[in-house]
């Protein structure tokens, strides 16, 4: 992947109407990403907190097997019929493991955890490290601008897992799913759509 194309990511800033809102106490987008005080996923988006259906984990990673995600997702895509929005964050969790001089995300341990909440971290790192390896052409960026693009890389490569769900494929051949890729700046304070990874929508 040239340089050229790892900056252009993410350019195009969300507009507030990007998804409609239907002024309904129905969901409508399931929002797909983790948590940030500074970032307000319906202000951002201007439709009513009653139209968003909000999934969250580690790194929000699409991971196959995992119940609570699939659960969710297909009760969003069958039940709801809703619009699929991942986003992931600039503060995710995914980029302190990248700093310093590490070129490989290091296992992630919470001793709090049962060893099924560790095998499903463990099975997250090890996508992480595979999208990496993928893409090692990042580290000649500056530190910032390779966290960010990671960060994007992570957000079409979870939005290529959910395209792969019989679910979300049945409901975009039939044309009633759309699947968007967001990404906050937690430096300008702004969110940008991914132009990329909606080429399939």
């Amino acid at each position: 992947m040239s340089e050229t194309r790892l900056r252009g990511l993410a350019t195009e800033p969300l507009e507030s109407n990007y998804i409609p809102s239907l002024q309904q106490t129905t969901p409508q987008v399931l929002w797909i990403g983790c948590s940030d005080s500074n970032f307000k996923e319906c202000t951002m988006l201007n439709i009513l907190d009653d139209e968003l259906l909000v999934l969250r984990n580690m790194g929000n990673m699409i991971i196959d097997g995992d119940l609570s995600c699939d659960t969710t997702i297909r009760h969003a895509v069958v039940d709801l019929q809703v619009v699929l929005a991942p986003k992931i964050f600039a503060s995710s969790f995914v980029l302190p493991r990248l700093g310093g001089t590490h070129r490989r995300l290091r296992p992630l341990r919470v001793s709090s955890c049962e060893s099924n909440c560790e095998r499903w971290a463990e099975r997250s790192m090890v996508e992480l490290n595979t999208l990496h390896s993928a893409h090692e052409d990042i580290n000649q960026l500056p530190l910032s601008e390779r966290d960010r693009v990671f960060v994007e890389l992570n957000i079409l490569d979870q939005i290529h897992s959910l395209r792969k769900l019989p679910e979300v494929a049945n409901a975009g051949i039939c044309g009633r799913l759309h699947i968007h890729g967001i990404v906050y700046d937690s430096e300008t304070e702004k969110a940008y759509r991914l132009s990329e990874g909606q080429q399939n929508n």
